[in-house]
């Protein structure tokens, strides 16, 4: 679990990165374009992990484990 939380915090840290330059703006074209798939990229993996992370969560409820279900407005 240690090394997928640092990939999915080193993911997050290079995806501030990407989003910091993009709003610079200063950036030729092609460079912005390659930034910019790549933090898309990097967001559906970030989003693939929360969502796998949110499926393995499971709470224990009147004695019975269960898998989690976020109340609305959580997701």
């Amino acid at each position: 679990m240690s090394q997928d939380k640092d990939g999915f915090e080193a993911s997050m840290a290079r995806l501030r990165e990407i989003v910091e330059k993009l709003e610079g703006g200063d950036l030729p074209l092609e460079e912005g374009v390659t930034l910019f798939r790549e933090g898309v990229a990097l967001a559906r993996s970030c989003r693939e992990r929360l969502d796998k992370a949110r499926n393995e969560v499971t709470i224990l409820a009147d004695g019975v484990l269960r898998d989690f279900a976020p109340e609305d407005g959580d997701a």
